[in-house]
């Protein structure tokens, strides 16, 4: 993956339909929240100016004429009645027309993976690195890279388009995918799992010697540590970030953009809508502290 040069605002403004008040220049697309380096990004709710002020990396705003005043002078600014659907119009033409987010490159495998021949291989933008093991039936899909010693196995699919679609009033838009998912050495990814690429580039992690269990979903722009064990069941939803040594639970749901700390243990069929503290235990719907859990079985029996 590879950028092939920073974009000026006005090459876009047709694209989303936006006024150009004051043209700049970004390399990244993504959310007020996002980290990305010299970032677009859209404003369209005065609540997030404050979080906007506290964003050094942000370089460009689509946003709307009664917002201008509140956007700081150094930032590209396109003006739109509605700012989220501009910016989401400009990203789906990046990703789908342009090389702007991906470089394309002919799928590389190593000469000593193995390879079943039922499994298909996307012929662009893939890597497979040294010693990989992929099983029957398994999708490895553009913008997947595998480093060493990994394992997939069957009927798994790796690099999947995520669910993103933005509702306009009755029309429903479908978010093109333009990042990738990287599998570092000697994950592995167990039967009938799907692990989603990201949105605005960039990738979907799995870190050095994390085991997916069955029937396992990995939700878009998830970045997931070293030697983490997820079981059977479990739903991590897009960018979240979890940590080092944590334990997933069979059948847990862990909500979206949370932060699982290292060493966490999230238990048996928890539903997740807050982060979770490194070395914490949480269990039940919605997940709480787990002593205090049982704490509360106890009252009610």
């Amino acid at each position: 993956m590879a950028k092939v040069k920073l974009m000026k605002l006005s090459e876009v403004q047709d694209k989303g339909n936006i006024e150009l008040i004051r043209d700049g220049k970004f390399e990244s697309l993504g959310l007020v929240t996002y980290n990305n380096p010299k970032q677009l990004t859209f404003i369209e709710d005065p609540k997030y100016i404050a979080m906007l002020l506290k964003k050094p990396n942000v370089s460009c705003v689509v946003t709307t004429e009664e917002l201008i005043k509140s956007i700081p002078k150094e930032l590209g600014i396109g003006i739109s009645k509605n700012p989220k659907k501009s910016f989401y119009e400009i990203h789906n033409y990046l990703a789908k027309d342009t090389d702007f987010y991906w470089k394309p490159f002919k799928t590389e495998i190593a000469y000593n993976a193995k390879i079943h021949p039922t499994a298909y291989i996307a012929k662009e933008n893939v890597r497979i690195g040294e010693r990989c093991y992929i099983g029957p039936n398994v999708s490895i899909l553009e913008g997947s890279i595998l480093e060493d010693d990994i394992i997939v196995r069957a009927g798994s699919v790796i690099g999947s388009e995520g669910f993103q679609f933005i509702r306009f009033g009755k029309e429903i838009m479908p978010i093109i995918h333009a990042g990738g998912v990287l599998l570092h050495n000697r994950v592995e990814i167990q039967s009938n799992c799907c692990v989603d690429k990201a949105l605005f580039g960039g990738f979907t992690e799995i870190g050095e010697d994390t085991k997916v269990e069955n029937l396992t979903h990995i939700g878009h722009h998830v970045i997931i540590g070293k030697r983490c064990l997820l079981t059977a069941n479990a739903m991590v939803a897009g960018s979240t970030r979890i940590g080092n040594d944590v334990w997933i639970g069979p059948s847990a749901s862990i909500s979206s953009e949370l932060v699982i700390g290292d060493g966490a243990s999230v238990t048996i069929g928890s539903v997740v809508t807050k982060n979770v503290a490194p070395g914490q235990r949480v269990t039940g719907n919605f997940a709480i502290d787990h002593d205090k859990f049982i704490a509360f079985l106890k009252t009610i029996r």
